[in-house]
């Protein structure tokens, strides 16, 4: 039971632990700082390094994320030009601030804008240069942390108004973005993220629709978490997701966190640990590689399952430490758990149950290691980093499928 784990469609890589805004919900702590302390950060050969190797064995994608990518501009044209060559395709993850400022809140942010090289520059000059770079994908996180209904002339700066981000989604628009929206779609894509979840939902979806109106968008399609709005420029596609019990948002009442608690947990879902043959199936990505500031490895963008160091180990190295573990060494522990994830998902035939047979097992266990998880988010973060918790899984695995 080897090479359940083939990571061939996204490298997400945290360009910078910097950033403009000040979430509450962010899952990174150390991005909450607007570049007051040092922070650890890839360098631009680094990264070029991790490119080639993502290249080398089959990737297709690379996400630049943060903190706030922009914050790395020049930086980031220099490696979404290099990753395309590649023959990874770019998306960047943006809260859509330091593209589309202006009136007072650009000049809140002058110190800012001006580390980045960005404050001289015009919404357009900026769009213009990340489609030429060969950005292929834009989200925009959208929501009651992210942004705010406060107008650009009020003295808000460390959260992004509605008028700043919709000029900066309207001139992607302008340059040919949001022609295609389906998961299975190559294509210059627009995406929306909401992140809310009980009284935070009233005031994102005021913050979404506001964003929307100023754009001119109307509703063509929605489900149960996603829509889709539409003017004559192109789409736009949201995604609304619940707010995880990680980072500084660990801190929030219980009304505000996704609810899901003791023996709900047993019915989490993750499509993840469902091993699949090829890069791009359906357009739905899998075995994503998340690498953070520091060179920690993760399986997940929630940095739940550190699994390597770029520092200490290759990539193709990282991978077969998952596919083949041991439970000795920095990760082993984890890595143990992950695979033991993966075998669950394909030979006892729970698909993308996984985790949530994980806490059964664990709670037939110990019942009390359950007691203070209260997302699904969560529950997997401690899932990969709690050893009480992994050992009792493992325990669990080893007796009913050893």
């Amino acid at each position: 039971m080897t090479k359940l784990f083939k990571p061939t469609a996204q490298l997400k890589i945290a360009l910078t632990p910097k950033c403009n805004n000040d979430c509450p919900i962010c899952l990174n702590k150390t991005t909450r700082n607007r570049n007051d302390g040092v922070n650890e950060q890839l360098s631009v050969d680094k990264i070029k390094q991790l490119i080639d190797e993502a290249s080398d064995i089959g990737m297709i994608g690379v996400y630049w994320t943060g903190g706030e990518p922009l914050m790395e501009y020049e930086n980031l044209l220099k490696l979404s030009d290099y990753s395309s060559e590649r023959g990874l395709l770019p998306t960047v993850i943006t809260n859509g601030g330091l593209i589309g400022a202006y009136g007072n809140y650009k000049k809140q942010n002058q110190e800012i804008l001006n580390r980045a090289g960005l404050f001289n520059l015009n919404t357009k000059q900026i769009v213009k240069s990340l489609k030429d770079a060969g950005v292929i994908r834009v989200y925009f996180s959208v929501d009651s942390s992210h942004t705010t209904l406060q107008n650009v002339y009020s003295d808000v700066y460390n959260a992004v108004p509605t008028e700043a981000v919709s000029r900066a989604i309207n001139e992607f628009l302008n340059e040919g973005y949001g022609k295609k929206h389906s998961l299975d779609a190559i294509g210059y894509q627009l995406r929306v993220t909401a992140t809310s979840s009980g009284s935070l939902d009233e005031y994102t979806n005021q913050i979404v629709e506001d964003v929307m109106n100023k754009l001119g968008m109307n509703l063509k399609e929605k489900s149960t978490n996603s829509k889709v709005y539409e003017n004559e420029k192109g789409q736009v596609f949201l995604r609304h997701l619940n707010v995880a019990s990680i980072g500084d948002a660990e801190k929030f009442d219980d009304d505000i966190l996704e609810n899901k608690k003791g023996e709900d947990l047993f019915d989490i879902e993750c499509p993840h640990f469902i091993p699949r043959e090829n890069a791009y199936d359906g357009g739905k990505h899998h075995g994503d590689l998340f690498i953070d500031c520091d060179g920690i490895v993760y399986t997940c963008g929630n940095h739940a399952y550190p699994v390597g160091d770029i520092y200490e180990e290759s990539l193709v190295s990282i991978i077969d430490g998952i596919n083949n573990p041991r439970s000795d060494g920095r990760f082993g522990l984890t890595r143990k758990v992950y695979h033991s994830l993966l075998v669950l998902s394909r030979y006892m035939e729970i698909e993308n149950m996984a985790i949530g047979k994980a806490f059964q097992m664990i709670y037939q266990e110990n019942p009390e290691l359950l007691d203070n998880i209260q997302t699904q988010c969560g529950a997997c973060s401690c899932l990969g980093y709690d050893e009480d918790l992994q050992k009792a899984f493992i325990n669990a695995f080893c007796k009913q499928y050893s």
